[in-house]
C-alpha cells in the first residue's frame, strides 16, 4: 500500500512538473512569435520539447497502473523454528478414487487427476492458503482464516463435480507444527480424521471451526458426536449445509 502511494505521489509530481514546464515553454514561445515578424516566426519547438518529456511521463504511469491493477499479496508469515502457530487444517479426498480409476483406465483417470491438482493449486492460492501437500487423491491444505478454508473447499467441491469427480473434505482450526514444507501435530491429525469421517461430497467441520465462523453465512447440519480413531474424547462435527 505504501508502495502505492508512493508511487502515485511521484506520478502526480511528474505530471505537475509536465505542466508547468510546457506553460512556461509555451509562454516564452509565444512572447518570442510576437516580437518577430512574420518571416522570421520560430518553429514550434515546445511541442518537440514537451514530447520528449512526455516519454519517461508515460513510461511511469504505464508502470504505476499496472502495478496499481494487481492486487499485493501479503508477506509469508516468518516463522521461528519449533513455533507453532494457529491455523485452518483442510484434508480433502476423491471418493472411491480406486473404483474410478479401474472404471475410466489409467490414462483417463491422470487426466482426471492432474485437473484436479490445478484446480486445488488455483483454489487455494486464490482464498489464501497454503498447499501443504497433495496426497496422491486429494491435498493438504492450511488458512490463516477458517471462513477462507471454507469458501475453497466449497469452490473446489463445485469444480471437481463438473467433471465427474466427487469429493469428501474434514476441517479443523488448532495450532500446527511447521515440519520444513510440511506441518504436524494433534490439529492435522484431527483434521484428517474429520475428513474421514464424512459421506460422499461431504465438508465435515469441527466444533471450532463452527464458532469461529459464527454468524456467518454458512450454515451447518449437526452430525453427532464421534470419536475420532487415535484422538481422545468425542467430537462434535457439523456438516456444511449444501447451497
Amino acid at each position: 500500500m505504501l508502495r502505492r502511494l508512493r508511487n502515485t505521489r511521484w506520478l502526480v509530481l511528474h505530471a505537475g512538473l509536465y505542466l508547468i514546464v510546457g506553460g512556461f515553454m509555451l509562454a516564452v514561445w509565444f512572447l518570442e512569435r510576437s516580437r518577430l515578424s512574420a518571416q522570421q516566426q520560430p518553429d514550434f519547438w515546445p511541442g518537440w520539447v514537451m514530447l520528449l518529456l512526455g516519454v519517461p511521463l508515460g513510461i511511469h504511469a504505464t508502470i504505476v497502473l499496472a502495478r496499481r491493477s494487481r492486487p499485493e499479496r501479503p508477506p509469508p508469515r516468518r516463522v521461528a523454528p519449533g513455533e507453532r502457530m494457529l491455523a485452518t487444517v483442510l484434508f480433502t479426498d476423491i471418493v472411491g478414487s480406486t473404483e474410478r480409476a479401474s472404471q475410466v483406465g489409467d490414462r483417463r483417470w491422470s487426466t482426471l487427476l492432474d485437473a484436479h491438482d490445478r484446480a486445488a493449486r488455483e483454489l487455494v492460492e486464490r482464498f489464501g492458503g497454503r498447499l501443504v501437500k497433495s496426497t496422491g487423491d486429494g491435498i493438504l491444505a492450511t488458512f490463516d482464516s477458517p471462513g477462507a478454508a471454507i469458501r475453497c473447499v466449497i469452490a473446489l467441491r463445485g469444480r471437481l463435480r463438473d467433471l465427474g469427480i466427487e469429493i469428501r473434505a474434514g476441517l479443523h482450526t488448532g495450532e500446527v507444527q511447521p515440519r520444513g514444507v510440511d506441518v504436524g501435530g494433534i490439529a492435522v491429525h484431527v483434521g484428517a480424521r474429520v475428513m474421514g469421517a464424512a459421506g460422499t461430497g461431504e465438508v465435515l467441520v469441527s466444533r471450532t471451526v463452527r464458532d469461529l465462523v459464527a454468524g456467518s453465512d454458512v450454515a451447518f447440519e449437526d452430525r453427532g458426536s464421534h470419536a475420532l480413531k487415535g484422538i481422545g474424547g468425542e467430537w462434535q462435527l457439523f456438516a456444511i449445509a449444501a447451497p
